[in-house]
């Protein structure tokens, strides 16, 4: 099983760097227009990802959560809210690297945690660590999903990011 998440957190790496390369190919300009979208612009969109896998892995890396206190949500919203502010203004390359070093924290904890089975508290309920782990696969493809369509919209191509796609590569 172990071997089967690090694939699909491999490739949402790798979809996150494909990503990343097409929107410096880019004006800046484009990556920071506003749009009537899900995000108002591509940059949020990016830096949403960003966020959302750091404080996973640090929901992850402390075991859960018992307790969903209110002061828990304060916790959490500070976090975020630093985290928005290391990200602000960030050109793409720049975020690019941030999620990448995230990216090798990430992997490093999957590939050390002794069982990736186990259950993992939120509150009440509870999911082993690889469902979170796909949780988050998944939430970055619908959010990659969102920036082609926002580029799409502002008439940008997209970039090939579908997971048959990155195991085609792999074939290669």
């Amino acid at each position: 099983m172990k071997q089967h998440v690090l694939q699909q957190y491999d490739y949402h790496v790798w979809a996150n760097k494909k990503v990343c390369a097409h929107l410096q190919d880019i004006s800046e300009v484009v990556y920071h227009k506003e749009i009537k979208s899900v995000f108002p612009t591509i940059y949020d969109a990016m830096t949403h990802i960003y966020e959302a896998d750091y404080n996973w892995l640090t929901f992850l890396s402390k075991g859960g959560v018992t307790d969903l206190s209110a002061t828990y949500f304060e916790e959490l919203k500070k976090s975020t809210d630093r985290l928005v502010a290391e990200t602000k203004g960030k050109r793409i390359e720049e975020l690019n690297q941030m999620m990448i070093e995230l990216s090798d924290s990430f992997r490093e904890y999957i590939t050390n945690h002794e069982d990736i089975e186990a259950m993992c508290p939120y509150g009440e309920f509870k999911a082993r660590y690889v469902d979170y782990i796909q949780h988050i696969v998944n939430h970055g493809t619908y959010h990659r999903g969102n920036v082609t369509a926002m580029l799409r919209q502002i008439g940008h191509p997209g970039t090939q990011t579908d997971y048959g796609f990155y195991l085609l590569t792999l074939s290669q």
